[in-house]
């Protein structure tokens, strides 16, 4: 259409406008079409050009056929050019937008960087506090003799209440460094069962009104993955599923071997999530979640939450399978 239309308005400057000009106006159709849609179009373009110029603009009119032989160094220059101008016009529509989303991401970095540094320093700054109102508050809730009613009450609640508190800061602090890459993992080669047991036996009351099934896949294979941490991920899942969820519904947990990845499940026979299945996106449920995404993303792998198609939530994540490292036999005694 860019070409028609420049054949269109050279043809009205005919009486006015040199063939050379002519060329001039195909040559810009060329360069513009090739900076809007990129460089297949302007290849298609630079031939249309010379094709709509032949046939409007060179004795015989409306035919190909070339009159004058010395035509044809035109055509082919103007070919050329038009390809020569439509490449360059492209590559340089192409660096732009490269620019402006290294730019774009870059800043989405820095505000990101920003976010967090803000985060840990303000977290930071409200430990001490914190940690002497948890003091403050626990002298209260044990001193002897106790508080007369309804005193004694009030006392507890606000140790409960400063406790709380600090741990959402240190939850704060340690997601800071999770996502500024400022916690190094401690990685080794282990099976995963034994961090399933642990994180099960440190939440002990917590899962005491609820059952609690472990299927693990036979075949699983040793995983890289820093202990400490990864209990936490499962120890956060656990203790979500036993909150939200009703006195004596079984907690599953599951681990298959998928492609390339090992894939554990955490879910529940509660209400499930609020919102709709297949969200990705522990952000907006809370610190605990959002750690666990840190967390798991540090390993290489991937979190989401969903509801399942029985009912309850699932809480999944993956981790790579990699090349565990070969165990040889203990060589024999002599």
């Amino acid at each position: 259409m860019a070409c028609l239309l420049t054949a269109a308005i050279a043809r009205l400057l005919v009486p006015w406008v040199d063939p050379a000009n002519i060329v001039m106006l195909f040559l810009l159709a060329v360069f513009l079409v090739a900076w809007l849609l990129g460089r297949g179009p302007a290849l298609l373009a630079a031939f249309l050009a010379v094709a709509l110029f032949d046939f409007f603009f060179i004795q015989p009119h409306f035919s190909f056929e070339v009159a004058n032989a010395q035509h044809l160094i035109t055509f082919v220059v103007m070919l050329a050019v038009a390809l020569v101008t439509g490449q360059l016009a492209a590559v340089a529509r192409e660096r732009l937008r490269y620019v402006e989303m290294v730019q774009e991401t870059r800043m989405q970095a820095e505000a990101e960087r920003l976010r967090h540094s803000i985060l840990a320093s303000l977290s930071h700054d409200l430990r001490t506090p914190l940690a002497a109102l948890v003091g403050l508050a626990d002298t209260l809730a044990l001193a002897t003799p106790r508080l007369p009613p309804p005193h004694d009450e009030t006392a507890r609640v606000l140790r409960d209440q400063a406790q709380a508190l600090a741990e959402m800061v240190n939850n704060l602090l340690e997601l800071a460094r999770l996502t500024q890459g400022r916690q190094p993992l401690n990685l080794e080669w282990q099976p995963l069962e034994e961090i399933v047991g642990a994180a099960i036996q440190r939440l002990g009351p917590v899962l005491d009104a609820h059952p609690v099934s472990v299927d693990l896949d036979p075949g699983l294979p040793l995983l890289e993955f820093d202990a400490v941490l990864l209990e936490r991920v499962l120890g956060n899942l656990l203790d979500n599923a036993a909150k939200h969820t009703p006195p004596g519904t079984p907690v599953f947990v599951e681990a298959r071997v998928r492609d390339a990845v090992a894939e554990v499940t955490v879910r529940d026979s509660g209400p499930g999530f609020p919102s709709e299945p297949g969200f990705e996106a522990p952000t907006s449920h809370g610190l605990g979640l959002s750690i666990c995404q840190a967390i798991v993303t540090a390993h290489g792998g991937k979190l989401w939450l969903e509801n399942g198609p029985e009912g309850g939530a699932r809480a999944s994540f993956t981790l790579p399978l990699g090349t565990p490292p070969v165990v040889g036999e203990e060589p024999e005694a002599a």
